[in-house]
Parts: C-alpha cells; structure tokens; sequence
C-alpha cells in the first residue's frame, strides 16, 4: 500500500494509532518516512521473536540435573524428621 497516497491527516493518525507521536508542522514526506522506520522496525521485532527461542519454555520442557538431587534430600529430611519425631 502506497501511503502517498494518504492524505496529511490521515498519515497523522495511523502513526498516533502506532503510538508514534507526530506534528502536525511535519511535512508529508516526514510523515511517510515515520511510518516507513516504524513498520520496518516491527517487521524486524517479529523476524527476531520468531526465530529465537523462549528460554521459559525450554527450562520448563527439560528438568534441570540438580532438580531430582533436591527431591532426593527433601525426602531423605522430612524421613529423618519423621523417625526424630516417632523415636
């Protein structure tokens, strides 16, 4: 979509939509140029989030080694606790 096409105004209110605060004194072509930077920079935010990984999701998929070495030692106390308590 070409936004040369676009009139001034509307160009001012697809870029306060986007959060972009803009002039009124801006030239047309300022405008575009804003619109333009913006849109490239979203594309770049969603390449980047697309490829990399979530590092919550992988730490959740895969148990960490010490995890069954804490459950390990949990029990072996709350054992100890409960022979201290019935001895």
């Amino acid at each position: 979509m070409s936004l040369s096409k676009h009139t001034k105004t509307e160009l001012l209110e697809m870029l306060s939509s986007q959060g972009i605060d803009a002039k009124s004194s801006m030239k047309k072509a300022e405008l575009i140029e804003l619109l333009e930077n913006a849109s490239a920079s979203e594309s770049k935010e969603a390449a980047s989030e697309a490829t990399e990984p979530e590092a919550n999701t992988e730490s959740e998929a895969k148990p960490s080694a010490s995890q069954p070495a804490f459950l390990v030692v949990g029990v072996f106390i709350a054992l100890a606790i409960l022979a201290w308590i019935i001895l």
